[in-house]
């Protein structure tokens, strides 16, 4: 099993899991448009088309693998991603660099030093602030030792140094804006947990239905007896054992709704002979709760069915959520990624009837 990670799209799913694709979608044509803008522009210092077209299909490869591991279906983003969209896009750089040896005018308005800043923005979203600014760092001396060797071949002449710190400036000054980003927002994140105006919490719904049992008992056996009582004008002896009966069997049936473990209060018939429910862990708890939570179509007139099967420390889930129609995927999207984080192997499908979850449950003793 592994940890949620201090990231947006893992900390707030439900409005960073698809912002996260689309601001890769969006990087990801800017970056492209820039590329081929600037070297329809300077045409001229292209020394070898070959590999200018190279770089630029580079550039549209890291905009096409951030946008596809960007994908609430395909999360949560790893380190691995990151490495991959960061890597193509700063081996675009080194490739325009290389076609433009000895007709470039000056490495400062390359579009690489445009390029490489805008996947540090798209990464920021997808993974922790630290991460964030190491990349744009090793990103920055790359650039820097890429200007420097390629100093002599530019025709404006300076001193290679003073030449690599302009260009790793230029990659700095974006990445520590990308990591203070990621930063103050899981921080206000962290500031404000409550839950979105508008949304009813799992909590809520299961303190309503608790309400609810409860009156419907009192309508179904409290205010027939009062009528009685009322109509008679007097109680009897049989009034008050009568009442003492409500009374014992009311108290027993709300201690009952007490001691329900929380798939139970979620509105699930649980079947867990082994006890696998109560030892989940808080994060894994959360991540079903936002699924249960994240789709406003469940159905009311049907109990949702939970099992729980395994053996010593791993257990299978089968969750079946019923639903009055089929929910769209954006419903579903921005869960996965938490899902996929803290449980094991995770299986989301739907249906018309019902949305289905079946996932590998590591627990502790």
């Amino acid at each position: 099993m592994m940890q949620l990670e201090d990231t947006l799209q893992q900390q707030d799913p439900l409005d960073a899991a698809e912002s996260g694709r689309l601001f890769a979608i969006g990087g990801a044509c800017l970056a492209l448009l820039t590329a081929i803008g600037v070297t329809a522009v300077e045409a001229d210092e292209i020394a070898s088309w070959p590999l200018e077209i190279a770089a630029i299909l580079l550039v549209a490869l890291a905009g096409a693998a951030a946008t596809v591991t960007a994908s609430p279906f395909r999360a949560p983003f790893r380190l691995r991603s990151h490495v991959l969209v960061l890597g193509v896009s700063l081996l675009a750089f080194l490739l325009d660099e290389l076609a433009q040896l000895g007709a470039n005018g000056l490495v400062h308005d390359d579009w690489g030093l445009v390029t490489v800043p805008i996947f540090l923005f798209v990464v920021a979203g997808l993974r922790p602030p630290q991460e964030v600014l190491a990349g744009g760092l090793v990103a920055a001396v790359v650039v820097g030792v890429t200007a420097a060797v390629v100093s002599q071949f530019v025709a404006l002449q300076v001193p290679p140094f003073a030449r690599a710190s302009v260009a790793m400036t230029s990659i700095v000054a974006p990445a520590c804006a990308a990591a203070a980003f990621a930063r103050a927002a899981l921080r206000r994140l962290a500031r404000d947990p409550g839950p979105r105006a508008g949304i009813t919490t799992v909590a809520d719904m299961v303190r309503l239905s608790v309400q609810q049992e409860t009156i419907a008992r009192l309508e179904a056996e409290v205010v027939p007896l009062l009528s009685e009582i009322i109509a008679d004008g007097e109680l009897h002896d049989a009034d008050g054992r009568r009442a003492r009966v409500l009374a014992t069997g009311l108290r027993a049936a709300l201690l009952a709704d007490l001691r329900r473990d929380w798939l139970a209060e979620a509105g699930f018939a649980v079947t867990d002979r082994q006890g696998y429910a109560e030892r989940m862990n808080q994060e894994q708890r959360t991540a079903i709760r936002s699924l249960v939570a994240a789709l406003p179509l469940l159905d009311p007139d049907r109990p949702g069915i939970a099992v729980l099967v395994g053996q010593d420390l791993e257990a299978v889930l089968e969750l079946t959520i019923p639903v009055r129609i089929r929910p769209p995927r954006a419903a579903l999207a921005p869960v996965i990624p938490v899902l996929r984080t803290v449980l094991g192997h995770v299986d989301l499908r739907s249906d018309d009837h019902a949305v289905v979850l079946v996932a590998e449950v590591p627990v502790e003793r």
